[in-house]
């Protein structure tokens, strides 16, 4: 899916950087508490660890357990195949999604917003709904919920009328609007461990979790992330939310982020940092970020060994003028090996584990 800040282009270097300082990922317990998508800690699973992620978007929650918590579908009285099978063959519904996202629906509110065909606003009402009644009754269980919302959520992201993120809809119609929206399987992989998620403020997790690696990827930017996945929110929770404005955005300031204001963002990493029960930490940053890189690297030096490891890449811009141009920056890795890494590291890998400690 289109995301804001996606690791999918960089994760050849995030694991080569890990495999470079870390060693082996197999049997390690690691932790991505800002998981987004989950892209990184799917790689991370992939190479053996058990995996505890995070974010504090329900919507990235689903994607974190049918991605990576789960290790297969859970058992309940209505099987992940018979529910996919089932969900596809609804009929639609004329509830919250057609009422306040299409253009036909809208027309009594005043608001004729364009993220969705009236059909596809339809299936996902009735779909939302169907999910809602299923937990209700028990005919599915929690873990069976978000990945049957993970699934709704990937054919969002291929059916709506937007440029990437739902910020706002397009004024005119793109194609994807009228594709058919349908449930896809996800394809599992069993790390044979008991993986964890979650979807808290990472400031109030950071002290509940541990491990021996910790990946962070905060905010580059002052964009606060709710505004521009509220579809994506609202579809997993379906609580009819107070929405407002043009583009109907549901309410988000209790879910304003420190880490996305200039002023607040260097204090408050280094405050994860400093509590982080993990002797080995992460952090994705770019030379453009809205903290200065550098000033980061000096501050976390307080807290242990930091290293950092860049990558070039270009970033598209766009200037006042309206020409287009581009922007070279480089993707950061700064690593921090916490004072007592050594000790930690012993107690957790055992003997016999190699590694870079």
């Amino acid at each position: 899916m289109r995301y804001i800040g996606s690791k999918a282009r960089v994760l050849d270097f995030i694991q080569d950087t890990v495999t470079e300082t870390y060693g082996s990922l197999e049997g390690a317990v690691a932790a991505d508490l800002f998981a987004g998508t989950a892209c990184v800690a799917e790689r991370f699973k992939a190479q053996g660890a058990r995996l505890i992620t995070n974010d504090y978007l329900w919507f990235s929650y689903a994607l974190q357990v049918a991605r990576v918590k789960l290790n297969r579908a859970p058992e309940c009285p209505i099987s992940y195949g018979e529910a996919l099978e089932r969900l596809n063959a609804l009929p639609g519904a004329e509830g919250f999604f057609y009422r306040e996202y299409t253009l036909e629906g809208g027309a009594a509110s005043g608001f004729r917003r364009n993220y969705f065909s009236a059909e596809n606003a339809k299936k996902i009402d009735a779909i939302c709904l169907t999910l809602q009644q299923w937990r209700a009754e028990d005919q599915i269980d929690g873990d069976m919920y978000y990945l049957l919302a993970a699934a709704l959520v990937d054919a969002i992201t291929k059916v709506s009328n937007t440029s990437g993120t739902y910020g706002a809809f397009l004024k005119g119609d793109d194609q994807r609007k009228y594709k058919p929206l349908r449930l896809l399987p996800v394809s599992f992989l069993d790390n044979h461990q008991e993986n964890q998620a979650y979807c808290a403020d990472i400031r109030d997790l950071i002290g509940q979790v541990e491990g021996d690696l910790l990946y962070l990827d905060p905010p580059y930017n002052g964009r606060q992330y709710p505004p521009y996945y509220h579809i994506l929110e609202t579809a997993v929770l379906y609580d009819a939310p107070a929405i407002y404005g043009v583009t109907g955005r549901r309410p988000y300031q209790e879910k304003l982020s420190p880490f996305c204001r200039k002023d607040l963002a260097l204090p408050a990493m280094v405050d994860l940092v400093e509590r982080a029960r993990f002797p080995h930490i992460y952090i994705s940053y770019s030379t453009d970020g809205i903290m200065d890189y550098q000033a980061l690297c000096q501050a976390l030096a307080a807290c242990g060994q930091v290293e950092c490891f860049f990558r070039p890449y270009r970033r598209y811009k766009s200037n006042s003028g309206g020409e287009n141009g581009q922007k070279s920056v480089k993707e950061i890795i700064i690593y921090v090996k916490k004072r007592g890494a050594e000790a930690a590291g012993e107690v957790r890998r055992g003997p016999g584990r190699a590694g870079h400690l």
